[in-house]
C-alpha cells in the first residue's frame, strides 16, 4: 500500500528544495572567494546533500527544510576557515 503525503509535507519539500537550489547559486559563485579546489569541495557537499534530500523526502519531507540550513552553515564555516587559516582573499 502506498502512503500519501499531506499538502503541507509537499509544500515543505518544494520550499526546502527551492531554497537549497538558491544556495547552489552561492556555492557555484564562491569562486570569487575560494580557489578551484575549495569550490569543488563546496559543490561536492551541495550535490551530496541534494542527493540525500531527494532520497529521504518521501519518508520525511520536512528534512528538506533543514538542507539549506546545513549548507549555509557549512558554506560559511568553510569560507571563514579558508579566510582565517588558509589566507583566501577576494
Amino acid at each position: 500500500m502506498r502512503e500519501s503525503l499531506s499538502p503541507a509535507a509537499i509544500i515543505f519539500a518544494i520550499v526546502g528544495g527551492g531554497i537549497h537550489l538558491v544556495m547552489g547559486f552561492f556555492v557555484v559563485f564562491s569562486g570569487l572567494l575560494a580557489p578551484p579546489w575549495g569550490v569543488a569541495v563546496l559543490v561536492t557537499v551541495w550535490v551530496g546533500l541534494t542527493l540525500w534530500g531527494v532520497r529521504r523526502w518521501r519518508s520525511g519531507p520536512s528534512i528538506t527544510m533543514g538542507l539549506p540550513l546545513l549548507m549555509v552553515a557549512f558554506w560559511f564555516a568553510f569560507l571563514t576557515f579558508g579566510d582565517l587559516v588558509l589566507g583566501w582573499t577576494a
